[in-house]
């Protein structure tokens, strides 16, 4: 599904980006990972993927964000997806939210996700083809109980998805997001049990999601079975 091309996902020593990562491999994927200070998660997953990629990256930093991403294209003559996973939350009420924290999870939630895509997509434009696959959330669709400054940027993440398509059409670059339900692990670990509960008592799947589901559905929206797909935000949620 995947045989020949080439994968960068950032992020890619968490909860779903690891699974990304694993499963663009078992397609026939070559795959680049970004991470920041999980340098031992990064050593763990290249170990187990041999031949993956790690590459430090501060999403905090545009300026390194823009030399280790033209360092690549220096070794590499394309990269043929983008997955753009990587994202915080940050589990605190309203009223206690300050200014730095708003600025952290914009940063690299919203901020971190353009310059590199805008880093990467330089390089699909000159090959004329590509995909990017934003990962959304369903805290950016629904009324639900999640830090706000959390929801807001996967609110973004919509629009982004809908203007990217847009404009890189000319140039034979999908783009799709990909919103995830409540999910056993990641930003899901800190959901209150009654949260899940109630998630799963409202779900027709009756259960939460996990990992390998996600990552099924980026591989299918990064692979060449969905070329009539492009500009979507696809839920997969089991059904709320």
């Amino acid at each position: 599904m995947l045989s020949g091309k080439t994968v960068f996902v950032s992020g890619g020593t968490g909860y779903l980006g690891s699974e990304i990562c694993r499963k663009a491999v078992h397609y026939g994927a070559k795959v680049i990972f970004s991470y920041h200070k999980s340098r031992e998660k990064a050593d763990h997953l290249s170990k187990e993927i041999p031949d993956a990629k790690a590459v430090p990256i501060n999403l905090l930093d545009v300026h390194d964000i823009k030399t280790k991403i033209e360092s690549l294209y220096s070794e590499t003559n394309k990269i043929d997806v983008l997955v753009n996973n990587a994202g915080i939350a940050q589990v605190m009420p309203l009223p206690l939210v300050e200014e730095e924290d708003v600025d952290l999870v914009m940063d690299i939630n919203i901020k971190g996700v353009f310059f590199v895509t805008k880093y990467i997509v330089k390089g699909m434009i000159r090959n004329k083809a590509g995909v990017i696959v934003n990962m959304g959330s369903i805290a950016g669709t629904r009324m639900y109980d999640v830090p706000v400054t959390y929801a807001m940027t996967k609110a973004a993440v919509q629009g982004l998805t809908y203007s990217l398509a847009s404009e890189l059409k000319r140039f034979g670059i999908r783009v799709n997001a990909v919103v995830p339900g409540l999910m056993e692990g990641g930003v899901g670990q800190g959901v209150p049990e009654p949260l899940k509960n109630d998630f799963i008592a409202h779900c027709a799947a009756g259960r939460l999601g996990n990992n390998a589901d996600a990552a099924e559905l980026v591989c299918f929206l990064a692979s060449d079975r969905s070329s009539y797909i492009n500009g979507q935000n696809i839920a997969i949620d089991g059904g709320i």
